[in-house]
Formats: structure tokens, sequence, C-alpha cells
């Protein structure tokens, strides 16, 4: 079955690469090349342009950021818009940057966090 996702994702990418303009991909080809080292200009797509890869629905910044630089990122909640980013903290923009290194990956946690005190100076107090 992971053959079969991995082909659905080359060919879903295909055709998003595909609708870009040359100017659009030589800008995607440099922030990968650069791994985000250089200042890479916003690669503003379509919002609308959403993706269905098998049971997942992919947003296009998703779909490249899971291609470019996390193979195994599940969910588009697992990452964050840079600043640096013309879509940022726009709610609801027409036209979404899919540059993948103007996003980062939120760190997961590898255990979940300590329960929650309201007093943390609890355990000191004599029993």
């Amino acid at each position: 079955a992971a053959a079969g996702a991995e082909a659905e994702l080359k060919a879903l990418t295909h055709a998003v690469l595909k609708r870009l303009k040359e100017r659009q991909l030589e800008g995607l080809l440099h922030a990968v090349e650069s791994r985000g080292g250089a200042r890479t200009p916003c690669l503003l797509l379509p919002a609308k342009a959403d993706s269905r890869l098998g049971q997942h629905w992919y947003p296009l910044p998703g779909l490249l950021c899971k291609v470019f630089r996390w193979p195994d990122l599940r969910h588009c909640s697992e990452v964050k818009r840079l600043c640096c980013c013309e879509s940022y903290g726009k709610a609801h923009p027409e036209l979404v940057c899919c540059n993948p290194h103007h996003l980062s990956r939120l760190c997961e946690l590898e255990s979940p966090p300590p329960p929650y005190s309201r007093y943390p100076m609890d355990f000191l107090k004599p029993t």
C-alpha cells in the first residue's frame, strides 16, 4: 500500500508542478536546493486548489512540505507559517504561499507533558 501511496503522491505533485509558471518553478527549485538557506520569494498559489491523496486531503502547502521537506508529515497542523511569508497571519488569503521553506515544523513532544498542578509547591508541604 505504501508504494501505491507514493505513486499517488508523485502524480499529485506532478499535477501541481505542471500548473506552475516558469518563474514559480524557478523560485521553488531555488528554495529546495538552498534548503531554506537563501531568502526565497513566496510561491503563491490558489488556496482553493486542494489536492486529495487517497483518504487524505492535503492543502497545497502541506503537500509540497511533505514532498520536499518532511516525507513523514501527516497533517498540516504539524507546520506553522513563518513570519517572513506573505501569507503569514492572513485568515483567508485567496492565494496561499506554498514555498516549503516558508513553513516550519512544530516539535512533537516525545511524551505527554506532566500533569498540570495548580500549586506546584504542594509536594513540598509536610504531610
